[in-house]
């Protein structure tokens, strides 16, 4: 399986994820701060070292995948302002931004409370990612 967390600085719980999915699983990290993808770095060296975790500094609103990089088969976010209300004016770019991440029937988790909001992306998806502004 393989997990997109978004926002996840400084990597605690990619560390968990990481464990659940195994040794032929892969977890994504992806925060805008560049002092948290280093702190996720420092932390999760082992998980980065043995190809089970990578981590991209960009925000939410704007990322791409790398060239070459495969979808994901989730996605999940924690704290993330322009997925859980406090910054709603991104919100669609942000989703568009995600559905591109993931392959097709795939669901964003975002924390807005206790249980998680599922966000179902198939009758969102996009396809392509809108370009950036």
């Amino acid at each position: 399986m393989r997990v997109l967390e978004i926002g996840g600085a400084p990597g605690a719980a990619a560390r968990r994820v990481v464990e659940r999915v195994g040794p032929h699983g892969h977890v994504l990290v992806v925060d805008r701060s560049v002092t948290g993808i280093a702190a996720t770095e420092r932390a999760c060296r082992d998980q980065i070292d043995a190809g089970l975790m990578s981590v991209l500094c960009a925000s939410v609103e704007s990322f791409t995948l790398p060239p070459g990089c495969p979808p994901f088969d989730l996605a999940f976010a924690c704290r993330v302002g322009v997925l859980d209300g406090r910054h709603p004016r991104e919100y669609e770019q942000a989703i568009a931004r995600v559905s591109a991440a993931l392959v097709p029937g795939a669901s964003l988790y975002v924390d807005t409370g206790d249980p998680l909001t599922r966000i179902a992306l198939a009758e969102s998806r996009l396809g392509e990612a809108p370009p950036l502004e």
